[in-house]
């Protein structure tokens, strides 16, 4: 059968297995990557090596970096680390710029924690903010939602920019450099601003009303006052900063420092992804063992045990969609679509962002969509000599738009939050495809400098 026939075929067959009868994401991945085996001919024997081979190699690069961020963003919730980060942030900024507070609190903690828990624990700033200001919820859940999402799906280390990184030969250092410097301006732009957009959609007297209830807020401390009992603002934001700040330091030694130098040998350790996790995981048990332990587990050891048993359906996930993904290369996918595209005369980064979009909005997975846009666009780019950064930051920030009711984070505002299925839409669904298209523009001006940026390469 024609590689593309066969494609359209499984696609048709995953979407429909994901979305109608709801079979499991990791189910459906591998099934469909049998299919397209089948298929495209390729001998059963070499497809089981393939599927082997393809869940091998992202585990191999990314798996325990899902565990070890996984116990990392677990911990930081359990302990209330992440809530008195957000309430410091508030008492940093000033109470008349909450959005923006919520916004950035958003950004920084999904960078290590997964997006659900981290809208979770967020969530009860956003309701007794409400309570008091009376402004409107819709507005809270852009600016927090916009942040936390972006950083989620274009930010190292959380699994699908990481996936991606490895998977297209970017240096994940600079992913990350680059990922925060795409991604801050849309969330401040699609987050920040637009809640406040939305907020100013009242009337006269709700307006003068609200006035009032903040100066009201302005003079209540209660609210924001630091928690005794549960890990201070700074000490959270270090905890998250710690394996940023040694994988960026190990980039930038590796750059400006020559191979022997001490230093750039010991931060190229230290700032490996998968030790600088670790070390961020057992510093962060260490410091907050006594929020932990006391109440979660006997032991520190039986905690991180107890969380990593909750890591196993992400890494089934993130496994089956590579071997998809190998299945995919093998297929010679890649090569058909570069010789379509070389007739229709779609740029790879252009294909890169609506392929990655258009995936996630009918799956609902941001994971999914980048591992099997990554697969099918990762080799043209190599081919054509286009930036793996700037490609693979098109294939993130892709996923950030069109949030739907395909997708769960669509609901759990709606659970957590209380708001309408029409205001989600206005929350979550356009503030986020704004911020994916404002991504977007920032990927193409990177890349129209990416011959004398460092990295890029």
């Amino acid at each position: 059968m024609n590689v593309l026939l066969a494609f359209v075929i499984t696609m048709a067959i995953l979407l429909v297995s994901l979305i109608v009868f709801k079979v499991s994401p990791g189910v459906s991945l591998f099934v469909c990557a049998i299919l397209m085996g089948i298929l495209c001919g390729i001998p059963l024997s070499e497809t089981t090596s393939l599927l082997t081979s393809g869940f091998g190699s992202i585990m191999t690069s990314i798996g325990l970096l899902i565990l070890f961020g996984g116990i990392f963003g677990m911990m930081l919730g359990d302990s209330g680390g992440m809530e008195e980060m957000a309430k410091g942030l508030l008492r940093t900024f000033g109470k008349k710029n909450d959005m923006l507070a919520l916004n950035l609190a958003g950004f920084i903690v999904s960078i290590p924690v997964y997006f659900g828990s981290a809208y979770i624990t967020l969530n009860p700033l956003v309701t007794s903010l409400q309570k008091l200001t009376k402004k409107k919820t819709p507005a809270y859940v852009a600016a927090l939602f916009t942040g936390l999402l972006l950083t989620h799906c274009v930010v190292a280390p959380t699994p699908g920019p990481l996936a991606v990184a490895g998977q297209i030969g970017a240096d994940v250092g600079w992913f990350i450099i680059y990922g925060i410097i795409v991604s801050l301006p849309a969330s401040l732009i699609c987050g920040w601003q637009y809640a406040n957009f939305l907020n100013r959609r009242l009337s006269a007297a709700d307006r003068e009303k609200q006035r009032a209830e903040v100066e009201e807020l302005l003079n209540n401390d209660e609210l924001l006052k630091a928690d005794p009992t549960k890990p201070s603002a700074g000490l959270t934001l270090g905890l998250i900063a710690l394996p940023i700040v040694l994988i960026i330091i190990k980039s930038v030694c590796s750059i400006i420092l020559p191979a022997e130098n001490m230093l750039n040998i010991a931060f190229t350790f230290l700032g490996d992804n998968n030790v600088a996790l670790f070390i961020a995981m057992m510093v962060t048990g260490i410091v907050l063992r006594k929020y932990l332990v006391p109440e979660s587990s006997p032991t520190l050891w039986n905690y991180i045990d107890k969380v990593s048993d909750s890591m196993g359906n992400i890494l089934m996930v993130i496994g089956c969609g590579n071997c998809f993904g190998t299945v995919l290369q093998a297929s010679g996918l890649g090569d058909a679509l570069v010789d379509l595209l070389s007739r229709m005369n779609i740029p790879v980064i252009l294909l890169a962002f609506v392929l990655a979009m258009i995936i996630r909005a009918a799956v609902g997975s941001a994971t999914v969509a980048m591992l099997t846009t990554v697969s099918i666009v990762g080799p043209m780019a190599l081919a054509t000599g286009i930036s793996p950064v700037t490609v693979g930051l098109a294939i993130c920030v892709g996923t950030v738009g069109l949030t739907l009711p395909t997708d769960a984070a669509f609901w759990i505002p709606t659970r957590y939050s209380n708001i309408t299925v029409n205001e989600a839409f206005v929350a979550t669904t356009w503030p986020t495809t704004l911020a994916s298209l404002v991504g977007f523009v920032v990927v193409i001006i990177l890349n129209m400098f990416s011959g004398v940026l460092p990295g890029m390469f």
